[in-house]
């Protein structure tokens, strides 16, 4: 993608946006008239708008949630002092020539080389926004960016002239009445710091491209579901408790990137409460499909049958990370329809491991692949399912806890806050708050300390979740941070 330096006068803005407008705040901006997408063309591969509004709604939500952190403050003036060091100063000169609304846009070509990208945008003060661009043209004279008023107070940005014009519709209809583009926004929120679209079609031509020009012999089938896609959009967006990133993907190809469908995890009820780490997932029916010519390596690397492999995942499968006497406790529980297989084809896998790594594989019904005193991993069949496990007491130290974690207050005040469904297609779940102080204890055996500082701003943050759900060809993704 040819996008040459001086379009990072945009760009760049947006790594220090969050804090500096959180901490600064504003007045609210009248708003953009309608969106760049009037001025782009249909087929754009891509489109992202960020709100600059720093008087909204979302601004005044984030500002909330960024004043839980106690090095705030002093971050918000190491950056404008940044900044200022390079002649610009953040609320004379950029709040004012940014508008309400910063968008960007992609236009692919013949080539990936020929993929270009413009800066859109309806300055507040149209002086500031010139005198912004002369004044990084003037620090940058090896790589300016050019400028072109549209209409109703919007410009483009970009490298050169011709990259505008690429990206820009002409006469052609524009991308804001692209039934696709309208599709995809209506899948997210009406509120957010960010939103972005991405025209599938176009995005399977980019993705076919880069593998042609790799020259790497996959096949089709790798990129299957990319290029199968209507559209993939998403949304970043600040909420009472916390930042949420939302993603929706339509098209035929949505299941091979996101799952085979919902279910209600059972093994959430196996997992003890005190794990601080959980995954619970299902391996698509599609998957051995589109790992093309990767199977091959992998089946000689392992000694066994990629489908053999897959045969473990077919049905809902859990991994969870819980303290441990030493090291974290770790545990994957797999549901294989098949157990001896599913065991036979995990020997294979341990005595090639073995072999090669200078461990033994000992034990009966249970296995214990053991890489000297260090490190032991137990495997065997509990309960119809397949345990793997670092449990000092092995397979049987698994399953059936007193209290799981469907039952811990933590995980709960995590599902809430996130709004987590019942039924997804595979979740994460990392438990920060009990996380943290954790990787404090082993950072003070291994002699050192994390700076009071850092885990000062650290305690706000109290959980992740990331999840996907939907069915057919319709899937949604979300990944929230908790925040406290």
């Amino acid at each position: 993608m040819t996008v040459r330096r001086r379009l990072s006068l945009l760009l760049g803005l947006l790594a220090a946006l969050t804090l500096l407008a959180a901490g600064c705040g504003g007045k609210k901006q009248a708003a953009a008239s309608s969106s760049g997408a009037q001025f782009v063309r249909s087929d754009a591969l891509a489109f992202v708008s960020v709100d600059t509004d720093f008087g909204s709604s979302q601004w005044k939500q984030l500002d909330a949630l960024a004043s839980k952190f106690p090095g705030r403050d002093k971050a918000i003036e190491s950056l404008k002092k940044s900044i200022a060091g390079q002649g610009v100063d953040f609320d004379s000169d950029i709040k004012p020539a940014l508008g309400s609304e910063l968008d960007f846009a992609v236009a692919g070509g013949a080539t990936l080389n020929d993929t270009k990208a413009i800066g859109l945008l309806q300055p507040g003060d149209e002086g500031k926004f010139k005198a912004l661009v002369d004044k990084e043209n003037k620090a940058q004279p090896d790589s300016k960016s050019v400028y072109r008023k549209l209409s109703d107070g919007w410009y483009a940005i970009a490298s050169t002239q011709a990259d505008i014009d690429q990206v820009l519709k002409g006469s052609n209809p524009p991308l804001s009445d692209e039934s696709l583009y309208k599709d995809a926004l209506a899948k997210q929120p009406s509120d957010a710091l960010a939103k972005a679209y991405v025209n599938g079609p176009e995005l399977g031509k980019v993705v076919q491209k880069a593998i042609e020009a790799r020259g790497n012999g996959l096949s089709d089938s790798t990129t299957s579901g990319l290029q199968k896609l209507d559209f993939v959009s998403a949304s970043l967006s600040a909420e009472d408790d916390g930042v949420r990133l939302h993603g929706a993907v339509q098209g035929s190809g949505s299941e091979s990137l996101l799952g085979s469908g919902d279910y209600a995890s059972k093994l959430l009820g196996e997992t003890p409460s005190d794990a601080f780490a959980f995954l619970t997932f299902k391996v698509g029916k599609n998957t051995a499909s589109g790992l093309g010519s990767v199977t091959a390596p992998f089946e000689q690397t392992l000694g066994v049958s990629l489908q053999d492999v897959l045969a473990l995942l077919e049905n809902e499968n859990a991994i969870y990370v819980r303290p441990g006497a030493v090291i974290p406790e770790f545990a994957a529980i797999l549901q294989p329809n098949d157990t001896s297989k599913g065991m036979a084809t995990l020997t294979k896998i341990a005595n090639r491991l073995a072999a090669s790594g200078g461990a033994t594989v000992t034990g009966g019904a249970e296995k214990t692949l053991s890489f000297g005193t260090q490190f032991q991993l137990h495997f065997g069949v509990k309960d119809g399912k397949i345990v793997l496990t670092n449990n000092a007491a092995g397979i049987s130290g698994v399953g059936s806890p007193s209290q799981s974690l469907a039952d811990s207050a933590d995980f709960q005040e995590a599902q809430k806050a996130a709004g987590l469904p019942s039924d997804t297609g595979g979740f994460l779940y990392v438990d920060l708050k009990n996380t943290i102080p954790l990787i404090e204890g082993f950072a003070g055996l291994a002699g050192s300390k994390i700076p009071a500082e850092v885990t000062g701003n650290l305690r706000p943050l109290r959980s992740f979740l990331e999840w996907s759900a939907g069915s057919g060809n319709s899937r949604t993704f979300d990944a929230f941070l908790e925040i406290k």
